[in-house]
């Protein structure tokens, strides 16, 4: 699974909605942001020495497509967006000051002030348009487009059992259509038999397959046999690595001396990465809680008219090292209510997980606080304190682990955890949130671990909102 991208452009059917749409909507960003700014910067008398937006686009256009900005690519992610934004911006201010100056011959002043008005209105507009574009993608791929297709070769009851997962997570975005025996031995594992790996490019175009999924039961003979049938016919083919493998190193691929390296390196988390990352942290929540005071303000005094009992709820969580500290968040539940272990019994998940669709303790303010995460933005000062990042793990209660911090039962993965501060948000948070399972959640903690960088952090982030505004998951 790629976590890194916001989505993958393999799919044909998806760029071709993206596409187009992000290109709309980005002229219309372009025209908004250039109308508004001649408003804004300009007095009346001097609005008509600024070109027409139309042929500012028309020149925009014909240098968004000369740079290839709209060209396919094999991943989009947050970066991808910004870099985008800022050349699209940048290429829309140069040909504003050339049409000024040379084309209108409008004064220097003039110019410098639109532009600087230009610049940031049009910079903001062009990084909501990519997401607008984004979520109606989205919304047009759940709705009409057909979800991915995907089969397993071989009958391994682990891969099977995970597919079945994952596509139980995937919010119908991901079909398992069954699986592909090697031999006439081979297991079907509960999956539907499609056929065997000497019929594979017939089952590819009869199931009009995206992608297999081939285990490490898999001869690699048998796995060259498909991957060149795979590769003729446009389909991904996929290894998976054994957990006990993947789990506390990261993998990087380079050819050399005209031979391919695959490297496990450890994950280490270096001196300067922590002072990149606090840096970071430092500057964003501080940014964040002057934004947001006033939402903050309305949410503190909702909850006090709403419900008796503490603006705010304070709880032990396990933080870097193993260490406990309290965790702050806009209370959301009732106070004198049911205890959690009254609940145990309709707890919806397993592991080190508590969730439940219909908590009778959560109050109706708590019910929207909690779609939108509004609930966590108290922990902008559990990040100022130095007690959690802006992006990392999320702390769970100090009563769902062992007393000393980690997990006997998930020993590795608890182990990596507490190398790092918890975070507000995180992959998690952004892949589908409570509807996740405990397993997918310690997966996408290990891959975040294994694959930090301020990149990471920064596409994590722009993403956050996102996912909170569409209250994927959130209950």
């Amino acid at each position: 699974m790629q976590y890194s991208s916001l989505f993958s452009s393999n799919r044909i059917s998806e760029w071709r909605v993206f596409a187009p749409l992000h290109f709309g909507l980005d002229i219309l960003a372009l025209t908004i942001g250039w109308n508004a700014a001649r408003t804004w910067a300009l007095p009346v008398h001097l609005r008509g020495a600024i070109p027409s937006a139309l042929i500012i686009v028309g020149l925009w256009t014909l240098t968004a497509f000369a740079r290839g900005l709209y060209r396919r690519k094999e991943a989009w992610t947050a970066a991808h967006a910004i870099r985008q934004a800022v050349e699209s911006d940048l290429a829309a201010c140069g040909l504003a000051l050339f049409a000024g100056l040379f084309v209108n011959r409008t004064s220097t002043e003039v110019s410098r002030a639109f532009v600087l008005a230009f610049a940031p209105s049009s910079l903001a507009l062009l990084v909501l348009s990519f997401y607008a574009a984004m979520m109606i993608t989205g919304a047009i791929q759940k709705k009409w487009c057909a979800p991915k297709r995907v089969a397993i070769l071989g009958g391994d009851p682990e891969i099977a059992t995970l597919l079945r997962d994952l596509e139980a997570a995937s919010s119908g975005a991901l079909t398992v259509t069954g699986t592909i025996l090697t031999d006439a031995n081979d297991s079907s594992s509960g999956l539907r038999v499609l056929g065997t790996i000497r019929q594979l490019a017939e089952v590819i175009n009869r199931e009009s397959l995206d992608q297999l999924i081939c285990p490490a039961s898999v001869s690699m003979h048998e796995f060259e046999l498909c991957g060149a049938i795979s590769h003729r016919m446009g389909v991904t083919i996929s290894r998976p690595l054994a957990p006990s493998v993947s789990q506390s190193v990261r993998f990087k691929y380079y050819r050399e001396y005209g031979i391919d390296f695959l490297d496990a390196e450890p994950v280490p988390f270096t001196q300067n990465q922590q002072l990149i990352k606090r840096f970071v942290d430092v500057v964003g929540s501080a940014v964040l809680l002057i934004l947001l005071a006033p939402l903050l303000a309305v949410l503190a005094l909702l909850i006090r008219l709403t419900s008796p009992g503490p603006i705010l709820y304070k709880s032990l969580r396990v933080g870097k090292g193993g260490r406990y500290f309290k965790f702050w968040k806009f209370r959301s539940m009732f106070v004198n209510g049911l205890e959690r272990r009254d609940l145990m019994a309709v707890n919806e998940k397993h592991g080190h997980l508590f969730k439940m669709r219909n908590d009778p303790r959560v109050t109706p303010l708590g019910r929207v606080m909690r779609r939108f995460s509004l609930d966590e933005l108290p922990q902008l000062g559990n990040v100022l304190l130095g007690e959690m990042s802006l992006v990392g793990p999320r702390p769970l209660p100090s009563e769902d682990l062992n007393p000393d911090g980690p997990s006997e039962q998930h020993a590795v993965w608890a182990d990596q955890r507490v190398r790092v501060l918890p975070g507000i948000t995180g992959l998690w948070q952004i892949r589908g949130r409570s509807e996740l399972s405990f397993e997918q959640m310690m997966e996408l903690d290990l891959h975040y671990l294994r694959n930090w960088s301020l990149a990471l952090d920064i596409q994590i982030l722009l993403e956050t909102p996102l996912a909170a505004l569409g209250g994927r998951g959130a209950y």
